[in-house]
């Protein structure tokens, strides 16, 4: 028997039944194919737009701070510039020890006190930076003294410094009968030109490790400034 015959046999109430159940299943087949795939895509277009607007408003407050962002760039160049210059010029601890001398050398000549001793010490490696030190013995009366190491202090470059001692032991000015002050000092800065050593260790510049000052005085507590 065919689905005809089956069909024709059927009442009107349970054809409309079947009817009733095929459109049923037909809505659900158009719900499931057809409107729950087109809901989801239109969800997750919403979010997706969602998210691109956020990165949109991002960008325009980046772009709106541009302008700050490239003055604290520059404010910050011009503060590396400054830092720079007041470091000791030198490609290599030797050089940087000998600019370092003679700009002491040259202030003790300046405020008129006299050089008893200058000793270059080991230098020394400082993260991405090399460190040298000078130390050095002057003599005076108590304003030149102070005059020599306000300007060590206060010079145009920067220094630190570790080790100072002051004292009047045996040193008397040429043609004065009154004693003079003894100074000794140790400077150390850091190269314009620094770099690391290849093996990791810090070549001697002079002096060598241990060095100690003249008399084997103790070390006073440290000081930093510039020269």
């Amino acid at each position: 028997m065919s689905w005809r015959e089956r069909w024709a046999q059927l009442s009107a109430r349970e054809r409309r039944l079947i009817e009733a159940a095929g459109g049923v299943f037909g809505l659900f087949l158009v719900h499931l194919l057809v409107l729950s795939p087109f809901l989801a895509y239109r969800h997750n277009l919403q979010d997706e737009i969602v998210a691109y607007r956020d990165q949109v408003e991002n960008g325009k407050a980046y772009l709106a701070r541009t302008a700050d962002i490239t003055r604290q760039r520059d404010t910050l160049h011009k503060l590396y510039q400054q830092v720079h210059a007041q470091l000791v010029p030198g490609d290599t601890p030797t050089l940087a020890a000998a600019n370092l001398q003679n700009t002491l050398h040259s202030l003790a000549g300046e405020k008129g006190v006299e050089i008893q001793s200058t000793q270059v010490m080991r230098d020394d490696t400082v993260g991405e930076f090399r460190r040298i030190a000078v130390r050095i013995t002057v003599t005076g009366d108590l304003q030149q003294v102070a005059d020599f190491l306000a300007g060590v202090e206060h010079g145009p470059t920067r220094v630190l410094i570790p080790f100072l001692e002051i004292s009047r032991r045996g040193a008397v000015l040429r043609g004065k009968a009154a004693r003079a002050l003894s100074a000794t000092i140790e400077v150390t800065a850091f190269l314009q030109g620094a770099a690391a050593a290849p093996d990791g260790k810090t070549p001697a510049a002079g002096g060598g490790p241990g060095a100690a000052a003249p008399g084997g005085a103790p070390a006073a507590p440290a000081a930093g400034g510039a020269v």
